[in-house]
């Protein structure tokens, strides 16, 4: 049995008749060796990496301003590159892990952390489970379902629209009800008052930071504080978790330890201090797998060398 198919044997009430498109997905996905798929993916990102200027040129400032060296530095078109492959991987593993069952997924992925869950469920108020734009995120999304948990996450709407519903029904074929990212503040407060998981991005670009500047990697920035200020109003624990790509076809996942607001601080200290530890997790990261994120928005103001 898939993934897809085991998240949705644990709800109570069938979907109707999936699209054919879904079908022939999955059908596919069962096939086609993840291998295949990362070989078929390299061409296409570098074609993608030469014609793509507008997210080329913000992917080659973002690693600028992290190793301090000029954008035309080689270095950093080698790092931009490779973020661009390490991408297509995703797009393959998006294709691919439709069709893995759960041992599938237990044979390939090495998890450091996973006592976590546990713990942060034990509080009884939900969990924020919050992770970025690298590796593996149809792993991460996968590894929810080991746990059997109900998941709500928010998403920007893409273009075209296709694209926009075909992620939004993979998603709820494992488990993930994906929500727009305006007015959901409530719906995603109940969700955790159910002991439920919620599941929010960091990396969502300068331009989406909010609050009081926080410093990655040396430099001042903006990042979300919604996490931080979810987890004030509703009492649960942040989890740091991501999942990122090995030799051999395997990963390795992270899970780190809860992570709690200070309701003692002031509102707006207390939304810097949280984010700001939860960067912490989200750099050293970056720092062990930098061609494994994806930056392809300004993650820094245009002020910096």
């Amino acid at each position: 049995m898939t993934l897809a198919q085991e998240a949705q044997r644990s709800k109570a009430v069938r979907p109707a008749a999936e699209p054919w498109y879904l079908v022939a997905h999955r059908s596919l996905a069962a096939i086609v060796p993840l291998e295949l798929g990362y070989l078929v993916s390299r061409p296409i990102a570098d074609l993608f990496y030469l014609l793509w200027r507008e997210k080329r040129e913000a992917t080659k400032r973002n690693y600028a301003r992290l190793l301090n060296r000029p954008p035309d530095d080689p270095e950093v078109d080698r790092l931009a590159r490779g973020s661009f492959r390490h991408f297509g991987h995703y797009i393959a593993e998006l294709i691919s892990v439709q069709g893995w069952d759960l041992d599938d997924l237990r044979d390939r992925v090495d998890i450091h952390g996973d006592e976590h869950f546990e713990e942060a469920l034990s509080y009884g108020r939900g969990v924020i489970f919050t992770s970025a734009h690298m590796g593996s995120i149809e792993i991460a999304s996968a590894l929810l379902l080991l746990h059997g948990y109900r998941v709500t996450s928010v998403m920007n709407r893409l273009r075209p629209w296709w694209l926009h519903q075909w992620v939004v029904m993979v998603r709820e074929r494992m488990g993930v009800t994906l929500l727009p990212t305006e007015g959901t503040g409530l719906r995603l407060l109940r969700a955790l008052r159910r002991n439920e998981l919620v599941a929010l991005v960091l990396d969502l670009g300068v331009q989406n930071g909010e609050g009081r500047p926080v410093t990655f990697f040396g430099h001042k920035t903006y990042f979300p504080t919604a996490p931080a200020r979810l987890a004030r109003l509703s009492g649960a624990p942040i989890l740091f978790g991501l999942a990122v790509r090995r030799p051999g076809g395997r990963f390795a996942a992270y899970v780190s330890p809860p992570i709690f607001a200070d309701p003692m601080l002031d509102p707006e200290e207390d939304a810097h201090r949280t984010t700001q530890r939860v960067l912490e997790h989200f750099e050293r990261f970056v720092a062990r797998f930098p061609d494994q994120w994806y930056p392809f928005r300004d993650m820094f103001p245009n002020d910096g060398p």
